[in-house]
């Protein structure tokens, strides 16, 4: 069910939200911010007033479960990395982070965010090539009849 949940909130909300705010008419300038208070306006455009207060709390719920969630896959990698002794190390300073980053410049914020968000493609790029022969005999294999259903 975990792909379900991440089609749902990646797919489904984000094109509903989008939709909204490109057909509630709300001016989008060039180079503006385009965050929480676009997606407000927008859907207080369109709905009406009573759903700002709605759309802020259920963007609260999401970002709270957004925090939630990267804890629990920081701690399962450096679980994985450095055994169960380094989570409390991990999680005291993954919440000292937290604080900082809610008190901080949000510009600045957001850009320490996605910077670290981009240097994700490293690893991963380093293990897409270490483990693209061994996806290449398991596609060899599954093409030569070993993946067919008997």
């Amino acid at each position: 069910m975990h792909y379900a949940e991440v089609f749902v909130d990646t797919i489904v909300i984000c094109t509903l939200t989008a939709l909204v705010i490109l057909c509630s008419g709300v001016s989008i300038g060039y180079g503006d911010a385009a965050g929480a208070e676009l997606t407000i306006s927008g859907f207080t455009s369109a709905y009406g007033g009573w759903v700002s207060v709605f759309t802020a709390i259920a963007m609260c719920c999401f970002a709270f479960s957004t925090i939630i969630g990267w804890g629990l896959y920081g701690t399962r990698c450096i679980e994985f990395l450095f055994g169960s002794r380094a989570n409390k190390l991990f999680m005291l300073v993954y919440a000292l982070v937290a604080i900082v980053g809610a008190t901080m410049n949000l510009g600045l914020m957001w850009s320490i965010a996605e910077t670290f968000n981009g240097l994700m493609v490293i690893p991963n790029l380093i293990a897409v090539f270490l483990l693209s022969g061994v996806v290449v005999k398991l596609v060899k294999e599954y093409f030569a009849g070993e993946g067919k259903k008997q």
